[in-house]
């Protein structure tokens, strides 16, 4: 184990280019209002970790009842239905025709809309975690579902969730320097932001085993007090998707995949196959793939844990070294204009890194969002 700790060699596999440019498909159709967007990309070598893009592919979302509706590019790679267009409608069928530049027609099979389970209820609990990086255990939100119960005895789901966090700037804006240093009045103006994230752990189950087909305190996502995630107010909105057996097997395997990674005794990586082939070549390989599902959602706040918890995510401090710093707000190239500076608690001016002091500088936004409320 110590030859295993202390050598570590990459290995990047020889694969000869077989798994290059290859098409790779994520969209879908639910139940809820459009648009629907579904992107197309090809696929790269690892080493490469920007996405290649492609355009000029011609996409049609189609139903049984004879229903199509031809999607426009809105981006490089990205191509979405009109926001009036086509919506699914629980026990359709529908698939997805992909036409390449060159000719190449590309479909899925008709795949079901499943009616959608509801969600009974969304709860979160405190609870605590270890870490050997660290001598005391973590405190965080686990966040648990309860599903209404389903109509059939075998029922396969999909999680997605969005969190969105309110949080603050350390620090007050004392002054602002944009070729003028002058005091800032209004000095919240730019502490308090919303930021919004997806989660991207993959969450699946299915109730083939279940002596009935609901679900209890089913555990979902996990947020610490370890990142300002918790510092004011949280929200998780869930959305749970009814899907087909073989949506439920690629992405339970993609699953599989990404909890192997790093594992000593993990699984070699195999290629996941989807619901999409190319119709005059069978046999070429096409990553992705296009998801019908019936969606069912809900949202839950939760505040800053009460003491004694403790939050330890890192705080900002106006010390002795952002005294010495202010000088320098008078060279700043303009281009990094406005500078803000505020005071150390002792009252003289000070020159911390300018994320604590502007929220925006964390990735997030200063408009409360229209689903927001405070408690």
């Amino acid at each position: 184990m110590v030859a295993f700790g202390s050598c570590e060699e990459k290995y990047w596999p020889d694969l000869g280019g077989r798994y290059q440019n290859l098409l790779v498909v994520d969209g879908m159709i639910t139940n809820e209002p459009g648009p629907y967007i579904v992107r197309l990309s090809q696929s790269t070598p690892v080493s490469n970790q920007v996405g290649a893009y492609v355009s000029g592919y011609q996409i049609i979302i189609m139903d049984d009842h004879g229903n199509t509706e031809t999607l426009h590019e809105i981006n490089p790679g990205e191509y979405s239905t009109d926001p009036d267009g086509i919506q699914g409608v629980a026990g359709r069928k529908y698939k997805i025709e992909i036409t390449s530049v060159t000719g190449e027609v590309y479909q899925s099979e008709y795949e079901t809309l499943k009616q959608p389970t509801d969600i009974e209820s969304v709860f979160a609990k405190l609870e605590y975690r270890q870490n050997n990086e660290v001598n005391y255990d973590i405190a965080g939100y686990q966040f648990y579902l309860n599903t209404a119960m389903a109509q059939h005895d075998t029922n396969y789901y999909l999680w997605n969730m969005t969190a969105t966090y309110k949080y603050q700037a350390d620090l007050k804006i004392r002054f602002i320097f944009d070729g003028t240093l002058r005091p800032f009045y209004n000095s919240d103006s730019l502490r308090i932001c919303y930021k919004t994230q997806i989660i991207k752990e993959i969450f699946t189950y299915n109730t083939s085993g279940l002596n009935k087909p609901v679900l209890t305190n089913f555990p979902l996502h996990y947020v610490s007090t370890e990142t300002r995630d918790l510092s004011f107010r949280y929200s998780l909105m869930v959305k749970q998707l009814s899907i087909s057996e073989t949506a439920y097997n690629f992405w339970s395997a993609a699953r599989e995949q990404n909890s192997d990674i790093g594992d000593l005794h993990s699984r070699q990586p195999y290629q996941i196959r989807g619901n999409i082939s190319n119709l005059n070549n069978p046999g070429e390989p096409v990553l992705g793939l296009f998801l019908v599902a019936g969606v069912s959602e809900k949202r839950i706040f939760v505040n800053r844990p009460d003491p004694p918890v403790r939050m330890r995510y890192p705080v900002c401090v106006a010390g002795e070294g952002a005294v010495e710093n202010f000088p320098d707000i008078f060279f700043r190239p303009e281009r990094f204009w406005p500078v803000y500076a505020t005071f150390h608690v002792d009252g003289r001016p000070a020159l911390p890194p300018q994320v604590c002091m502007n929220c925006e500088l964390s990735g997030g936004v200063l408009q409360k969002p229209g689903f927001w409320i405070d408690d």
